[in-house]
């Protein structure tokens, strides 16, 4: 028997980011031989474990009945976080850190194939580990690769910890429940100078604040009809005090819950990009980055999945529609689907230094997936 919590546990010491996981990939597919090995060596193997071409994903498939699939997805990747949890198990990686529990989400997809093959049911059932959640398009190379439309798919589901929730409680709601995040970069080049003599130079770094200026009334219109948030994180630009600044770089991000208004807010950072350059005498620079789409809940699987929270005994709590982006939300778009928030039992924000979902939710996630696998999908 393959304990998951210590799965969690060698999971969390090698955070590894972004189609890096190479390692991370190496111990799951251990476990996974060890939990397979007597189904592997049988004459009829009810599993089967292929690995993709193009990431270190890793499909397991279990073939126990008749009918059309149920997919289970956890993601892989961690984030550049230094982990301050003085936690027994930390990264043994500097600057690395599954700050987003992504370490658990993996310990209780192998805990449920292990309960799998175990219990035998009657059921066909997928198992996906699936690289780079965090902003580089894993699911889209999964997706590309063709293996999962190889199966005719009645479900997608996957889960998420979440924090300020205790442990043994689930929450999610239907319809949208995460939103459209787009990734960008706005740059300015300009031309630089001795700030003595500024007739000789362009200055990039004021563009890049004129910029943030003028984009603000469109935002705050658009905000009046539409949900969004539009936030530039990272301001870049110069390198000495006394130099005009060639160069500026802006980082953000914005959220919205419909293509409509999030085509709006690209619309709005291109036209304002490019009339501040020609005001300026800068050049300007639109990347539009990684976007999502949103995650878009199955009615009939958010019941289903207070049914078996409140059978089971755990606390179901309805959820809201959150801004977070999540790229299970392309699995939504093709196939019924549903996320859900896990209880962590950690108050600490996700993505923090100190996030530390306790071992006790790695139990809850397994019997919740394990019911929804193998109990009937409610008509809705």
């Amino acid at each position: 028997m393959i304990d998951p919590i210590q799965v969690r546990h060698s999971l969390h010491q090698i955070p590894e980011l972004a189609f890096e996981e190479i390692k991370t990939k190496a111990v799951i597919m251990d476990y996974l031989h060890r939990i397979l090995a007597e189904d592997m060596a049988s004459a009829s193997p009810k599993f089967s474990i292929t690995e993709f071409h193009n990431s270190p994903g890793i499909l397991v498939s279990y073939h126990g009945g008749a009918g059309d699939f149920k997919l289970f997805r956890s993601d892989m990747d961690a984030l550049p976080v230094e982990e301050k949890t003085g936690s027994n198990f930390a990264s043994l990686f500097p600057g690395r850190m599954h700050a987003c529990g992504h370490d658990v989400h993996m310990a209780i997809l192998t805990g449920l194939i292990q309960k799998t093959a175990l219990e035998l049911p009657q059921e066909n059932l997928l198992f996906l580990y699936q690289p780079a959640e965090e902003g580089k398009g894993g699911a889209i190379s999964i997706l590309d690769e063709g293996l999962i439309q190889q199966y005719p798919l009645q479900a997608a589901i996957a889960l998420h910890v979440a924090n300020g929730m205790p442990v043994g409680t689930a929450s999610s709601v239907a319809g949208i429940f995460f939103g459209i995040p787009q990734e960008f970069d706005v740059k300015f080049f300009g031309k630089s100078a001795h700030v003595a003599f500024p007739e000789q130079g362009i200055d990039a770094l004021n563009a890049g604040i004129m910029f943030m200026h003028a984009i603000q009334p469109d935002l705050d219109e658009l905000s009046q009809t539409e949900r969004i948030i539009c936030h530039i994180g990272r301001f870049q630009a110069g390198s000495i005090r006394n130099i005009i600044a060639d160069s500026c770089i802006l980082e953000g991000t914005h959220r919205s819950l419909n293509t409509k208004a999030r085509d709006r807010m690209n619309e709005i950072l291109k036209h304002h990009a490019a009339d501040i350059a020609t005001q300026t005498g800068t050049r300007s620079e639109v990347d539009l980055l990684c976007d999502y789409d949103p995650v878009v809940n199955n009615a009939a699987l958010v019941q289903q999945l207070e049914g078996v929270t409140t059978k089971l005994g755990y606390t179901y709590t309805p959820g809201q529609t959150v801004m977070t982006g999540e790229d299970f939300g392309f699995f939504t778009t093709m196939y019924p689907g549903m996320l859900f928030w896990l209880g962590s039992g950690n108050e600490h924000p996700l993505h923090s230094e100190l996030f530390l979902p306790s071992d006790d939710c790695i139990e809850v996630g397994i019997n919740l997936l394990w019911g929804l696998a193998t109990t009937e999908i409610p008509v809705s």
